[in-house]
């Protein structure tokens, strides 16, 4: 499980919007309202933090895990960043730039390389769920996980959002990683 955590820490980054589009549930009354305003201002975010949770299917803990960030000062902008502009209609583009490695204890180090950089423009909901996605530019290493994505969200936070996603794997073990970012 512990090599799993690795490859959701590099593969999470450019590659969790590629696959989030959300089926219609034609038996559901309720309809999906994209956001009208943009909750999060256009401009330049620093990953200032993240963690992770993991759990069994059977729901048990297996491991909570904060990871700490070390900026590559060396790569264009100097730090892992998602560059966020507003295009209207529930859209946002992301565009993702910088490299940083992630460290914890009891899981080996996550190099996030964004030298080559990846855009996507996700389009969100009201409440901040990400309910559909294309992929503009591949970027960030181009790796693949086997991983299936259950949720994603960004949520406003003072000074800059959180982006918070949920995966699960072949087991239904189930990922929960939440980054944290900071205008700059």
């Amino acid at each position: 499980m512990k090599n799993i955590l690795h490859i959701i820490l590099i593969s999470f980054v450019s590659f969790t919007i590629i696959s989030c589009a959300k089926e219609s549930d034609s038996s559901s009354s309720s309809t999906v309202t994209t956001m009208s305003t943009p909750s999060v201002s256009d401009g330049t975010y620093k990953l200032t933090a993240t963690t992770q949770k993991v759990y069994y299917s059977n729901g048990t803990l297996f491991g909570s895990f904060t990871y700490l960030i070390t900026h590559d000062s060396s790569v264009t902008p100097g730090y892992l960043a998602y560059v966020l502009e507003w295009k209207g209609s529930g859209v946002y583009r992301i565009t993702y730039k910088g490299k940083a490695t992630l460290t914890t204890t009891g899981v080996d180090d996550a190099i996030i390389d964004c030298t080559s950089n990846g855009i996507d423009e996700g389009t969100l909901d009201t409440d901040g769920n990400l309910i559909s996605g294309t992929t503009i530019q591949t970027g960030c290493g181009g790796s693949s996980s086997s991983l299936s994505e259950v949720s994603q969200k960004f949520t406003v936070i003072s000074g800059g959002f959180q982006h918070y996603a949920v995966f699960k794997d072949s087991d239904s073990n189930q990922y929960q990683i939440t980054y944290s970012f900071q205008k700059q």
